[in-house]
């Protein structure tokens, strides 16, 4: 996969107007990215992959991006991400019968499983896996799974299990007549029986690794079996046999000028020679093993029997030096008490002096939060009287207006109507003017009682705040083409009257917000009990809303809203909808819910 590649399938989408080639075109680009370790950017194309396949319904292509996500947070070492995506690219296969993908995501899961150390959780879905797979005949992948059940068996301590899949494995690779894999896996096989110390299952396994990388033409790779071979007949006491398959295998590696597994070549033949009796031969052996094994330095004899003698003639020097050097230290420790006390009356006065400015800095520090606290406590009484005055003023024009100009206007339309009723007969045409003055009185009659009930919704403290937002709802939005959803949970009929109100206020706030600025179709509104707190939840599907830029610019609605809110002790914050919108939620805790 290249990037060359995904821009190419990119410009052939967008040209056919294809957003499913689109898709596809960003799974490409997201293994691109994959294949050149850019895991955070692969996640990123990823997941707008898969904001396309929800966009279009492609079922197809959201498991599709739920797989390539749960395997590249895998490779993050993210284990919970990695399983919250995999179920999904399990959840989505599913349903589509995406046998593939379905395989997938299983043997990917058992993988996160096995890394997390739960070999039983592995098994489980690397079983679901291996089913799938023998199903579909994809020999291939099969051969694969095989060897990480082997594996996660192994994790369990259930050797005989490991090598039953191992042994499955093999066969399926013999199978598919590929020995180069066969070769590698029977010689995988050798090497686990020799560490559990059985050799004579060992040995055969190490010969027929031998053989079939051999007619694999795979010289190289034979390096393995040869020195597990060399580790079988030394642990069998025949160390002459194990001696000649380490000469062949040192000889390739030679040759090819290989460095791994040298340091295991130099000890084996060196353990060879020592078997045999032939310390002197072991000994440049295990020479050449200790120079390997410490990269640092390489030294030969010659060199070694040269630091040695210099060592010697050094040490008698060194003591004819300790004797003088014993009457200078006895003067220098003198000194050296002295100039100790010294600083350390130096070192007890900066240590009082640091102890000194810590306190003073956490005696300012405590006061300053005091002060902080205090002119916090002001501003919340000042911001407490400011929403009382307010609310205290809106009660007074709504029972000014619902009690006195509302009735005047109502006298005033009954006047009209009798002065029609009296003019009907001898004047029709004045008549008829009147009866629609009065029809305008009547409608301007109802818009003031509206705007009385707007500042003070009688509903709020009659039926409580569930039956007054919904009413809201109901009243705001009848003349616009918005659709609206209410719904209402666990709220007790009466709250305390300031939350009551509160909340009735940021509604109304948020709801303008909504039909003036949001271009939307549909609103939502949720209010309900949890965890001692009211929430109310406005969710909407238009354009959306940048919280931090309309707070910057000093939106007189936002701060009202934060106000109200913050004077009831609660939380507000909103956050995008998807696929468009904005979500606004309001907290607001509760001492007594039934209160």
């Amino acid at each position: 996969m290249s990037f060359a590649y995904a821009d190419t399938l990119e410009r052939m989408a967008k040209a056919a107007h294809s957003l499913k080639g689109e898709a596809n075109a960003l799974h490409v680009r997201a293994k691109a990215y994959q294949d050149k370790g850019e895991k955070e950017a692969a996640i990123r194309v990823l997941k707008k992959q898969l904001d396309i396949g929800k966009k279009i319904k492609d079922q197809a292509i959201q498991a599709d991006a739920y797989n390539g996500l749960g395997g590249t947070y895998q490779d993050f070492y993210q284990n919970d991400s990695a399983q919250y995506y995999l179920y999904l690219a399990a959840k989505y296969s599913r349903k589509i019968g995406d046998l593939e993908n379905l395989a997938s995501a299983y043997s990917n899961l058992g993988n996160v499983y096995a890394d997390a150390e739960f070999p039983d959780k592995a098994i489980e879905y690397l079983e679901k896996a291996l089913k799938i797979r023998l199903q579909v005949g994809d020999d291939r992948k099969t051969i694969f799974t095989y060897n990480n059940l082997a594996v996660a068996y192994n994790g369990k301590n259930d050797f005989d299990k490991s090598m039953e899949y191992s042994r499955k494995g093999i066969d399926m690779a013999l199978k598919n007549n590929n020995k180069f894999v066969a070769g590698v896996m029977i010689g995988g096989v050798c090497h686990l029986l020799h560490k559990l110390g059985k050799n004579q299952e060992a040995l055969p396994n190490c010969e027929k690794s031998i053989q079939y990388l051999q007619e694999a033409n795979r010289e190289t790779n034979l390096v393995f079996p040869y020195i597990n071979s060399t580790a079988v007949y030394n642990s069998l006491g025949q160390p002459q046999k194990g001696l000649a398959f380490a000469m062949k295998g040192y000889a390739i590696m030679q040759k090819h000028k290989l460095l791994d597994p040298l340091a295991v070549y130099y000890e084996e033949i060196a353990r060879s020679y020592e078997l045999l009796g032939q310390p002197k031969e072991a000994l440049v052996w295990y020479k050449k093993f200790r120079a390997l094994d410490d990269s640092l330095f390489t030294i030969d004899n010659s060199k070694v029997l040269a630091d040695m003698e210099a060592k010697y003639q050094t040490q008698k020097k060194e003591t004819e030096i300790i004797n003088q050097q014993l009457k200078i230290e006895k003067q220098e420790s003198v000194l050296f008490r002295q100039q100790t006390w010294i600083w350390g009356l130096i070192a007890a006065f900066l240590a009082f002096a640091l102890l000194g400015w810590l306190f003073w800095n956490r005696f300012r520090l405590r006061k300053k939060v005091e002060l902080d606290a205090a002119l916090i406590e002001e501003q919340q009484l000042g911001l407490n009287a400011v929403i009382e005055a307010q609310e205290a003023e809106r009660k007074r024009i709504a029972k000014d207006l619902h009690d006195g100009i509302a009735q005047e206007m109502v006298a005033l339309k009954l006047g009209f109507s009798a002065l029609q009723s009296k003019i009907a007969n001898i004047a029709p045409q004045e008549a008829l003017q009147i009866g629609q003055l009065a029809q305008q009185l009547d409608e301007s009659c109802t818009e003031v009682r509206n705007i009385s009930h707007t500042m003070l919704p009688p509903m709020l403290e009659q039926h409580g705040l569930a039956p007054s937002l919904e009413m809201l709802l109901r009243n705001t939005l009848q003349s616009t083409a918005l659709q609206y959803e209410f719904e209402s949970s666990l709220v007790p009929e009466h709250l305390d009257e300031k939350v009551e109100i509160g909340v009735y206020r940021v509604a109304q706030e948020l709801l303008n917000n909504i039909v003036k600025h949001a271009n939307a179709g549909k609103v939502l509104v949720i209010l309900y009990l949890a965890g001692g707190s009211l929430i109310l939840r406005m969710e909407d599907d238009g354009q959306g809303f940048d919280f931090e830029r309309a707070r910057a610019q000093g939106s007189m609605g936002l701060l009202n809203i934060l106000s109200r809110v913050s004077t009831l002790g609660g939380v507000f914050q909103t956050e995008g909808a998807t696929p468009k919108g904005t979500i606004s939620i309001i907290r607001i805790p509760l001492n007594d819910p039934e209160k």
